[in-house]
This record gives structure tokens, sequence and C-alpha cells, in this order.
């Protein structure tokens, strides 16, 4: 089953007339000429649909929280931070089909009443910047996008803002901090964005992934998007692909697949690479568990499981992997990417990076093993953000599956 997928291989992204070919902007034109804010929001809540950024939040609830706030103003951001390690398929779904989230995005900023939106690029991506920059000039000669959307009454304004490429910054109150020109770093919640979100109004912030499946949603309907997939989490999902596996990149599949599956079955991963024993798969990207072969019959939902999904990247690591050098990889990043707002964040980051650092140089001292375990604790229990949290999650894993391998 694809929805997102479906028309790479026949669009040009640098021309919209390929997109308008494939019925690209038709679900635009049926809401603008023909349903109300309330019947968008409310077929969207419907379908299920749930964020692909991450946490897997209801598209739905979040929308109709924003369109219920009274403003003078209201912002709509499609959050294309996307600075996980090893994560591309926002890149991916921009430099092969830019309309697609420009199509949802501008959808989603007329449910809420929204007449500003942003694209907020992550500023390493250069090409993928210009290719939406192109698309959004031929939108606005199409009337997509600007003042009077199809020869109506309805304004919505969209400007790309490239950002600098820092993990922290795809936290969606950290992502609002660097428009505003603060420094980038998450805000206390509640408010929630929705309520009290850029300059102080409204404002939904969705991923470029989730944003790409609302196109589908209002052309085919809430019922037939939430017959696909698991019924937790319904729809597809992109899942990038690396390591040890025959096939590596970007699979679109129907959430609710098993890790098994996508590993093994010839259309995704197509099994291990020649003379590669499965070791464990670490799911969700760098802040992710690991999975090992006993578990790997677990569904990939969004929701309350014990292997959360987040992004959508599967790492499939063999028994070559030196663990020591992953622990590092990871403290490694954490490290390097802490906004430094909150004290256990950014010392613990630090003080983990230290211990990885001699645990891989083979010089651990005795007290590093107590230590981790403070230290992982504090990052879970005490940081500011969900960040002090992401950095110890594959570590807790680790040292509860390889304790032998790393203290050795």
């Amino acid at each position: 089953m694809q929805i997102i997928t479906k028309n790479w291989d026949k669009i040009n992204p640098l021309d919209i007339s390929s997109y308008i070919r494939q019925r690209g902007y038709e679900a635009l034109q049926k809401v603008i000429r023909g349903w109300t804010l309330e019947q968008v929001v409310a077929e969207i809540k419907k379908s299920g649909l749930r964020g692909r950024g991450g946490a897997g939040f209801p598209t739905g609830e979040k929308w109709e929280l924003a369109a219920k706030t009274k403003a003078d103003q209201k912002y709509f951001i499609c959050n294309f931070d996307e600075s996980e390690p090893g994560v591309y398929k926002d890149r991916t779904i921009a430099e092969k089909n830019p309309h697609q989230i420009l199509e949802g995005l501008l959808i989603g900023a007329y449910a809420i009443g929204a007449k500003r939106a942003f694209i907020c690029i992550n500023g390493h991506y250069e090409k993928s910047a210009e290719i939406l920059k192109i698309a959004l000039e031929q939108a606005r000669e199409k009337e997509f996008s600007g003042k009077g959307i199809l020869g109506s009454a309805i304004d919505i304004e969209v400007k790309i803002f490239e950002g600098a490429g820092a993990y922290i910054c795809g936290e969606e109150t950290a992502l609002l901090n660097t428009i505003e020109g603060k420094r980038g770093e998450p805000r206390l919640k509640p408010p929630y964005p929705p309520v009290s979100g850029l300059f102080g109004k409204p404002t939904v912030v969705n991923n470029a992934e989730t944003l790409s499946n609302i196109p589908y949603i209002i052309k085919r309907g809430a019922k037939t998007f939430s017959q696909i997939g698991s019924s937790i989490s319904p729809g597809t999902k992109l899942f990038v692909l690396e390591g040890a596996v025959k096939n590596k990149g970007i699979f679109e599949a129907p959430l609710g697949i098993s890790v098994q599956e996508l590993i093994f079955n010839s259309i995704y991963g197509g099994g291990l690479t020649s003379g590669k024993e499965f070791w464990f798969a670490q799911i969700g990207g760098a802040s992710g568990r690991l999975m090992p072969k006993n578990k790997l019959d677990q569904p990939l939902i969004y929701g309350n499981c014990e292997y959360p999904l987040s992004c959508g990247s599967i790492l499939v690591v063999d028994k070559s992997v030196d663990i020591k050098e992953m622990l590092f990889s990871w403290a490694s990043f954490f490290h390097r990417e802490s906004c430094g707002k909150c004290v256990p964040c950014r010392e613990g980051t630090y003080r983990l990076w230290e211990i990885a650092k001699r645990l891989k140089n083979n010089d651990s001292k005795g007290c590093d093993q107590k230590n981790i375990e403070d230290i992982l604790w504090t990052l879970s229990n005490t940081s500011f953000c969900p960040f002090g949290n992401f950095a110890a999650i594959a570590w807790g894993d680790a040292i509860k599956m390889f304790r032998k391998e790393i203290f050795n």
C-alpha cells in the first residue's frame, strides 16, 4: 500500500504540472470550494492520523484545539528540521514530491483559520530548500497559495524558514523560538502551541510526512485511510532501513507491520547482509530502544507500545559491531546537541560522554557502572524537556542487555 511514495517516479519535483496531472491540489480545491473549517478538522480526526515526527500525537486533536482557540492571528508550521542521525525521509519527500507537503500545509492552515504558514527546514538541506522555493513560487502562480486562493477570499501566505540544523529545534517550542529570533531551546508547557505558540498566537506544528498524508485523506476519505494499517494508528509509514540489511533505504509500509517483516521480507530489507548475524535493532533513531531477536514480532505503531516507533528509523546491528563504539557515538551526539538550558541534561550528557570515551579506550574506572546508573536516572527524570530522556534510552537498554560486553 502506497500513499506518500505512490507517484514519486511520475513527478518532476521542479514542475507543478506533473503533480497536477496526478490529481495534485484536488484536495485543496475540494476544501476551499466546498468544505467548512469544521468539516476539514472533523475529517482528519476521523481518519485517526497521528503525527509522523516522533511523538505520534493525534493530528486532528491538535488542529481542533487551534481551530477553537480565538485569536486575531494564527500560524501553521511544517516541521522539516529532521536532525536525527540516519533519518532522511522528509528530505526525500521534498526532493521527490514537494507539492505533496505544500498541499497538506495549505489544507491545515485553512482548517485552523491561519493566514500565515511556515516551512521550517533544516539549514543543511540546501537542495530540498531550493526545490521547495521553486514549488512555492509555482503554487503562487497557480493561485494555490498567497492572496485569494483559487479566486476565493482566503489568504494563506507561506514562507520558508531555514534553521541552523540543531537537533533540539525539532522540538516544537524550540522551533518556535528560532523563528522568533530567540535561542533554540524548549519552552515550558503548558501552554501548548495550539493555544499559545508563535508570538503567543495559536500555532499548529506538524511534521512534513504527517502533512503529506492530508491530500490522500481529503480525496479518498477518512474511512478509507482509517482502514489501512493498525486500528490504533492507521495509515502507512516511511521506514528508513539501515545497517546490516541487504536493501537499505526508505520503504513505505502499513503501520502495524513487524520489524521481522521489515528486515526479512524481500520487498523491504531482504534479509541480513551475507555473513552477518543479527544482534539487535534500534527503533526510532539515536534516541530509540534496542530490540532483541525475540522481540522482532512486535508491531510498529504509534501509541502505547513497548518499542516506540518515533521517526521510523530501523538500524539493524550485527554481532561484528563494537557496542562500546555505539555508546560513544550516542553519547557524542547528545552531548553535542544539548541546548544547555537545564543542568541535568547539560552536565549529564557531558558526564556520559566522558565515561563513554573511557569505555571505548578500555580505560574505565571502578565507579563508572554506578555513575552511569545515576546519570541515566537523572537524565530521564529531571531534565526540562524530553531530550534528556532521549539521551538515556539506548544507553539504558544497552546496559541491561550487554553489561558483560561493556564492562568486561
